[in-house]
């Protein structure tokens, strides 16, 4: 019988903790916030939970474009304030070199499927997640870096054509 009692305070005191936590926004636990309307404790009619809209996205005439840091920053994090070329971009920025030109913005995601884009000083950065595969154009050109290296291309595609010439 005391060690039913010992474990009944723990459980109590636990409960305790749990609920003064949680009313002093120390803490936010869903099941805790939501338990008193799930238990029929006859308290009417539970209020329905509304979600909270997201926020809309940011269009690009709100963005500030900020200008390339004159010094590479020496990391794996892209600010608004130092945009740089990192993981993939920063493999084709390797490979490609100046025509690639230097970032004015993050990378960004575009679609559901991960598909990303980069603002350069030159053109446009972007990757296409279902292909692994990084992409830059100016407009006119392609470059893109594939499983065969680095391969160009001057069409409409942005997709790597089977024609792209493989460049060494």
């Amino acid at each position: 019988m005391g060690r039913a009692l010992q474990i009944l305070w723990l459980v109590l005191a636990l409960v305790l903790v749990v609920a003064l936590g949680q009313n002093l926004k120390l803490f936010d636990l869903p099941l805790v916030r939501d338990l008193p309307g799930m238990l029929p404790l006859g308290q009417g009619t539970p209020q329905p939970v509304t979600p909270t809209p997201a926020p809309p996205p940011p269009t690009l005439a709100a963005r500030p474009v900020a200008k390339p840091s004159p010094v590479p920053v020496q990391s794996d994090v892209c600010t608004a304030a130092a945009p740089q070329f990192v993981l993939a971009m920063a493999r084709l920025k390797a490979r490609l070199g100046a025509e690639m030109g230097a970032p004015t913005e993050c990378e960004r995601v575009v679609d559901a499927g991960g598909d990303t884009e980069q603002k350069t000083t030159t053109g446009l950065a972007y990757y296409r997640a279902s292909g692994n595969t990084p992409v830059f154009t100016n407009g006119i050109e392609h470059w893109a870096l594939t499983s065969d290296g680095l391969v160009h291309w001057t069409s409409d595609d942005v997709e790597p054509p089977p024609g792209a010439e493989v460049e060494r």
